[in-house]
């Protein structure tokens, strides 16, 4: 009897995860979008004078910020990505799981992006373009902003020198 391995548990030793901050700033989203939400629940129930609307509306609001801050550390848990001689494998999913090359010679330019909350935390997203129309970015979000920039670099060097 053969014993079973989920797509996250075949990994090279060399695989990274993301940076732990990139569970504070996606938790922190979370928490922005469901405050947001819960602001517009609040003017609904306020025009519609239903106090049985608002709880509906805080309910269903309280859920998905624990949906939120639950997610966040299992989508940390079961991200990985390594680099080889082959080009950058990213691996994630937390119900679904998917392992992604993203092919050297197929890298056409990469982005390095920060918003304000990975900016207070230092992390960045790296996006790598690639020809074709499926998959053609391909985003790792919540490295650590050198580690982005190193990846980025070490892309861009071993690519061909029209690429990246």
């Amino acid at each position: 009897m053969s014993e079973k391995q989920s797509l996250i548990d075949v990994r090279p030793e060399e695989s990274l995860q993301l940076h732990p901050d990139s569970i504070k700033a996606s938790r922190i989203s979370h928490g922005i979008f469901a405050a947001i939400l819960m602001i517009a629940g609040g003017v609904v129930s306020f025009i519609a004078a239903s106090w049985l609307l608002c709880g509906i509306i805080a309910a269903a609001v309280l859920f998905i910020f624990l949906l939120g801050f639950v997610w966040a550390r299992k989508s940390y848990q079961y991200t990985w990505y390594w680099l080889t001689e082959e080009g950058l494998y990213i691996q994630r999913g937390v119900l679904w799981r998917r392992k992604t090359l993203v092919p050297r010679n197929r890298i056409q330019h990469t982005d390095v992006a920060q918003g304000p909350l990975q900016r207070k935390y230092k992390l960045a997203k790296l996006v790598v373009y690639t020809a074709g129309t499926r998959d053609a970015s391909v985003p790792l979000d919540g490295l650590e902003f050198e580690v982005a920039n190193d990846l980025r670099e070490q892309l861009r060097q071993d690519g061909d020198d029209d690429a990246v």
